[in-house]
């Protein structure tokens, strides 16, 4: 009995609308999942970079760079990506 590893695009896509939800239904600003920071207590490089996706799917630009530089262009990225993955399978 074999089984078959979850498709990339499905964890994609999962982890972008449960971005989506945070952003429709809040963020804690006290919730972090970061390893490093949760067995250390220090930022790690990538820290901040979920807040920074959730505060620009909202449209605040402001508190996304705030909470990390690289939190639009991940977006924009991410979303280009799964867009293009959508209609690829879909031709």
């Amino acid at each position: 009995m074999s089984r078959r590893p979850i498709p990339f695009f499905a964890v994609a896509a999962a982890a972008w609308a449960a971005c989506v939800a945070q952003a429709v239904f809040g963020i804690p600003e006290s919730l972090t999942l970061c390893p490093v920071r949760l067995l250390i207590g220090h930022r790690c490089p990538g820290c901040g970079m979920g807040h920074a996706v959730v505060y620009a799917m909202r449209g605040d630009f402001a508190a996304s760079f705030q909470h990390h530089p690289l939190g639009l262009p991940l977006l924009a990225v991410w979303t280009f990506w799964l867009l293009s993955e959508t209609v690829r399978a879909s031709a």
